[in-house]
């Protein structure tokens, strides 16, 4: 006997589930990958500050937030390692953390930039306040969220990605190829901490805030003595 075919979904029905999953998809921005790794991305425009003709664009991107959080203090591999290897420039699966490049615009209309000086500051800095929370979870996978602890820093510094944040390397990239912006890249590998829970629950990293992202310079010709901040929450 053959089956009766499944009656199609209205077409208002499907046109407003098929928007629903978009916007979803658009607003989260998560993917899951790996052994509870969460990574986002988000792009946000910081306008040009009073003492410079540049603005930026910051994508913040490559976040981990390690679901079960067992980190390793002095393991280079797996799941739990904290430790970069040379020439790594990433957050770890056992700490976590994020990455941020940062795209600089309006650098070609700088008098500096014309008249082709270079920066009296050697590199671009990043720092950012963060909050992560972490949950005690069950075997059942519940939490009492009285057990919840956040972890917050103030002003942490963003470490360069390489010689990516040089302004004297960015500079180059800008007159040797004048059809695109460019600008530095920054990694925050957070440090390892001591989750102390409840018998029978284990660590997990539930969330990451990021808020008062600062991308500054100290430079008399080019840029400016100047600081980009984008007070706003980013989240992973």
């Amino acid at each position: 006997m053959a089956s009766s075919p499944m009656p199609a979904l209205p077409k208002p029905l499907r046109s407003g589930l098929s928007r629903l999953v978009l916007a979803l998809a658009a607003g989260i921005g998560l993917v899951m990958a790996g052994p509870g790794a969460a990574h986002a991305s988000q792009t946000v425009e910081v306008p040009a500050p009073s003492t410079s003709v540049v603005s930026l664009s910051a994508y913040f991107h490559g976040a981990i937030v390690p679901r079960t959080y067992d980190p390793d203090p002095s393991a280079y591999y797996g799941d739990r390692r904290c430790l970069l290897k040379y020439h790594e420039y990433l957050p770890t699966e056992g700490c976590g953390g994020f990455r941020l490049d940062v795209t600089l615009h309006n650098v070609r209309n700088s008098p500096g930039y014309q008249a082709g000086l270079g920066s009296t500051d050697y590199r671009f800095r990043a720092s950012a306040d963060t909050a992560r929370t972490f949950r005690c979870v069950r075997q059942d996978g519940g939490s009492d969220r009285k057990d919840d602890v956040v972890v917050r820093t103030v002003g942490t510094a963003l470490a360069p990605v390489y010689f990516y944040a040089e302004s004297g390397y960015i500079l180059h990239q800008f007159r040797e190829f004048p059809d695109s912006d460019y600008g530095p890249q920054f990694y925050l590998n957070f440090p390892p901490e001591q989750i102390n829970c409840p018998a029978g629950t284990k660590a997990s990293q539930y969330g990451l805030k990021v808020t008062n992202l600062t991308v500054a310079i100290d430079d008399d010709n080019v840029f400016g003595r100047t600081a980009w901040v984008h007070p706003g929450a980013l989240y992973a």
